[in-house]
């Protein structure tokens, strides 16, 4: 039987292989770069994928291979873990510890809900980010992905992260990928690539002349001009030109006469699959029995696998498939054996009647159970052969998604809805498996799907037991949408659950949206409900959000130690639980805050950098936003202000890739703050209303007034007073009236102001009185000079202010120090004691040149100039935009970090930050530098440090 050679010459591709090229040139210059191929079945997307890796072998390049398979399509992360050799017996730990990530058998846990751990899935994928980062640090990494259509929705989100983080690294990800199928998730990739500046080749058939050469080098002869036009059927597609060659050579029509090669009028067959239902007929029938069975198994197969299915011994099928290796029909690629192209094994298995295929598929699954299977590919096989009613293919694929949940809920998700379609309506169990389908969509951060899911299921009669579950999982669908009102209502009927463990969830998370509508004395109410039912279930996670309701109550009201107390006791509770699965809950968040609170920024840093270790360590992601926005915070607080818009960046990123909003009210508040104070008022406002459309829909809670405050300052700063004291006035009323005490010494003292600029001086006093009773019972810095202020404020008094000035700096808040500072030193001017307003005044200016307040600074030379005052002599004040002296602090560490070769997560660890906030302090470095890759910057470094 004749064959065709494998290793055919590349024809028709010199401009696609060009780009590739470009890729690989980019990689070793220590640039990164992305490029998609794609194209129909057969038209060489596989080849020059496989050139561009041989080509980058050749140059002494990493390369990390991956392909994925139509049958495994729910393996959570197959195409990446196969592409790195993330198996249990590398040689290599990290690649070891991946494995027994993806390993970890979750048996039959019982029913996935949204407080099962969801967050396997995202420690695996900083698992591959962080061991790619070490690969690139060490040399060039080419990333080859192919068959993307078929990759499971974890290795897609992989491919994106790994675009963004590695951004600075000589890293070189070439992926294939045909125009259908196309699901959501492999959309979405596409559009990440394509904003990361992807290359996107469009491969069409080969022209006419490399047709032409193609043919010629298959028969190593010059085809005539009839043979050509035989091929005009094939429509440029390579594997089609080659299949009917080898078809013709297998039938004797292959003439070849002086050096030009002929073929005698045969029929051709019209179609690729015929062709090669054709060719492959004529090989031995046994070897045909066995490639049937394989096709059943996909497009690569262990010869395992196939014994186990066929029940044949593995001796006798390697005699039979070794002719079927040496037709070129199959290869042995080291690890499992493949059909050469995948529509090769299609045509075979499309060949077999649908009733067969489907016999195979569960002979197939049954057999492969027995044998002791993964119950992903058990419950793959079963479900291809199953029909409705099937208990054994719904028991197992029940059993597969609990098993990859954790890791991938999009795939778990995916296996319940064929559970549930393969169970009749009457079936009592499909509802439960419906509740786990909504939770599953849940954790995957399809929060609308699961609310439709929930809603559907709601609408017809559901058992009380599951009722509660999926009013559970509304519930955190409503509140992840800011509807913490509507949310409260399915709470609180799943809170009558007969079902004591949904009891306790329900009323925890009751006493959190009751929090988000600033109800404090039912929040209250409620948490001690649950904390009670959560002791009795044993339920470490609603025990912690419980206390941490009590404790976020407390702190409202402005009683911070009785906050501190509860939530110590929160955290060590957390910590004694089993797994400390207690600190699925953020607790160190709120700790962190209210250390904040207290003034003392260190200790808060140190609680948030545990709490974000902790989220990591126990694959808890959605609540990273919210200790990424709350760092940022604390760099506020403490007048670090470019590093607090490189945490707030980073934040906003990482907020994006989970699908978390809520933080993002925080955080654009806070980019305000900074915007407005150092003049940029059109960023400010861009922020302020960013921070408006992440709080519309929800409703006014606690800490909301990081949205109103800012925008107050910005239509002051435009001259619209009375709408800036509406603003304002408005945010204070809802704090007064929903209690929330601890707001009032933030906000008060520009109230105060703004009151006193619009004549209202009794209201005034009635602001500076609450914020005085906040500072009885709470001897902090900041409040009481917050109290002070405002009694200084009202009085005109610049003694107050300046003792409230003195308060401040015993804290860390140097803005508020500076403001205060300028208040009194305006206060002694006008009063004509100038020798007290400058000294005030002068480490006023000092401050605000520090944080980079150009407005504030401005406002204080003007104060200087109508005193009389002058100023000595002034060193630059601003830094420059470009060049080394234009890094800060932060920046000109990190980038020596990175100069002696430290990866982002190490820089992390030793300067206690976050991985992501350490590459937005690098793509500054980069901008600022002119530069755009680590080899780069390490060479500037260098010659920094020799300057």
């Amino acid at each position: 039987m004749g064959t065709v050679s494998s290793a055919l010459g590349l024809r028709g591709r010199a401009v696609e292989m060009a780009v590739l090229g470009e890729a690989l040139d980019r990689a070793a210059c220590g640039l990164s770069s992305v490029v998609l191929i794609e194209g129909e079945a057969g038209i060489g997307k596989t080849r020059l994928l496989d050139e561009a890796l041989r080509a980058a072998h050749g140059r002494s390049m990493q390369v990390a291979p991956g392909r994925a398979e139509e049958l495994e399509r729910t393996r959570p992360f197959g195409l990446v873990a196969d592409g790195f050799g993330c198996v249990r017996n590398s040689p290599d730990p990290r690649r070891r510890a991946i494995a027994e990530m993806l390993a970890g058998s979750g048996g039959d846990r019982g029913p996935i809900t949204v407080t099962s751990d969801p967050g396997l899935q995202f420690r695996v994928i900083d698992a591959f980010t962080d061991l790619a980062e070490e690969l690139a640090l060490g040399g060039p990494l080419i990333i080859g992905a192919d068959d993307l259509q078929w990759a499971d929705p974890s290795s897609l989100v992989t491919l994106a992260v790994l675009t963004r983080r590695l951004a600075y690294l000589p890293v070189a990800l070439i992926g294939c990928l045909r125009p259908w199928p196309r699901g959501p998730e492999l959309d979405r990739l596409s559009g990440i690539l394509a904003a990361a500046g992807a290359r996107h080749l469009i491969l069409h058939g080969l022209a006419d002349d490399a047709v032409c050469d193609l043919v010629a080098e298959v028969l190593a002869a010059t085809p005539s001009e009839g043979l050509l036009a035989r091929m005009a059927g094939a429509a440029g597609n390579p594997l089609f030109v080659t299949e009917l060659l080898a078809a013709l050579t297998q039938e004797g029509a292959i003439e070849t006469a002086g050096g030009r090669v002929e073929a005698a009028e045969v029929p051709l067959p019209p179609t690729l699959r015929l062709t090669i239902l054709r060719r492959v007929g004529f090989l031995p029938q046994d070897t045909l029995l066995a490639l049937r069975a394989a096709s059943v198994l996909g497009s690569g197969f262990s010869l395992t696998d196939l014994a186990t299915v066929t029940g044949r011994p593995s001796l006798d099928l390697s005699v039979a498939l070794e002719k079927a290796i040496r037709a070129n029909v199959l290869e042995d690629d080291g690890i499992r054996l493949r059909f050469r192209h995948d529509l090769i094994r299609d045509s075979i298995y499309q060949d077999l009647p649908a009733s067969v295929r489907r016999g195979l598929h569960r002979e197939a699954g049954q057999r492969l159970a027995q044998a002791g299977a993964p119950a992903l590919q058990v419950a793959e096989h079963l479900a291809r052969g199953a029909t409705s009613g099937d208990a054994e293919t719904i028991t197992w694929l029940a059993r597969a998604a609990r098993e990859s949940a954790a890791r991938s809920p999009d795939v778990a998700a995916e296996l319940l809805e064929r559970a549930a379609g393969l169970m009749p309506a009457t079936d009592p169990g499909r509802d439960r498996v419906l509740a786990e389908r909504a939770s599953s969509l849940m954790l995957a951060g399809r929060i609308a799907e699961a609310e439709t899911a929930c809603r559907d299921l709601l609408s017809r009669h559901v058992d009380q037991t599951t009722a509660g579950a999926v009013r559970i999982c509304l519930g955190h669908a409503l509140l992840a949408q800011g509807q913490a009102q509507n949310a409260l209502r399915e709470l609180e009927r799943a809170g009558e659950s007969p079902v004591l463990a949904d009891r306790a969830v329900a009323q925890a998370w009751a006493s959190y949206a009751r929090l988000s509508l600033g109800d404090l004395d039912d929040a209250s109410a409620v948490a001690e409900k649950a904390r009670s039912a959560a002791a009795e279930a044993g339920d470490h996670l609603s025990a912690s959000i419980a206390r941490a309701s009590l404790t976020l109550v407390c702190e409202f009201r402005g009683y911070l130690q009785d906050a501190f107390r509860i939530m110590e006791e929160a955290v060590r509770l957390a910590d004694e639980s089993p797994g400390r699965l207690g600190h699925r809950y953020p607790l160190h968040a709120i700790r962190g805050w209210l250390l904040m609170e207290f003034d003392q920024l260190e200790e808060a840093r140190a609680s948030l950098g545990t709490g974000r270790r902790l989220c990591e360590e126990l694959g808890v992601r959605w609540p990273l936003p919210t200790y990424q926005v709350f760092a940022a915070y604390e760099r506020f607080v403490g007048g670090e202000w470019d590093d607090a818009i490189a945490e707030l960046e980073a934040g906003f990123e990482l907020a994006q890739e989970i699908g978390e909003t809520y933080s993002l009210v925080y955080a654009h508040g806070v980019r305000s703050l900074i915007s407005f104070h150092r003049n940029d008022l059109s960023q400010a406002r861009e922020a302020a209303d960013a921070a408006e459309r992440a709080l519309a829909g929800r409703s006014p809670g606690y800490r909301m007034t990081l949205v109103a405050w800012p925008s107050a300052l910005i239509l002051e700063a435009d001259g619209e007073l009375a709408r800036a004291l509406a603003i304002i006035s408005g945010a204070w009323d809802r704090c007064v009236r929903s209690e929330l005490a601890l707001e009032y010494p933030a906000v008060g003292p520009d109230l105060v102001r703004l009151m006193l600029a619009n004549g209202e001086t009794e209201r005034a006093r009635e602001v500076s009185a609450a914020v005085s009773a906040v500072a009885v019972g709470n001897e902090v810095p900041w409040i009481t000079g917050s109290a002070l202020r405002c009694q200084g404020l009202v009085a005109d008094d610049a003694e107050i202010l300046q003792a409230a000035a003195a308060a401040y700096a015993r804290g860390p808040r140097r803005l508020q120090v500076a403001l205060a500072s300028e208040e009194a030193g305006a206060a002694y001017a006008r009063a004509g004691h100038t020798d007290r307003a400058r000294p005030l005044l002068d480490q006023a200016i000092g401050i605000y040149e520090r944080l980079g307040a150009t407005r504030d600074l401005v406002r204080t030379e003007a104060v200087l100039r109508e005193a009389g005052i002058r100023r000595g002599r002034r060193g630059p004040r601003d830094r420059p935009r470009i060049g080394w002296r234009s890094l800060t602090p932060a920046e000109q560490t990190i980038a020596t970090l990175v100069a002696q070769g430290l990866s982002n997560p190490q820089i992390g660890d030793r300067l206690y930050i976050s991985r992501r906030t350490v590459q937005t302090h690098l793509a500054h470095v980069f901008a600022k530098l002119d530069i755009t890759s680590r080899a780069q910057l390490a060479a500037a470094v260098a010659q920094h440090l020799a300057d």
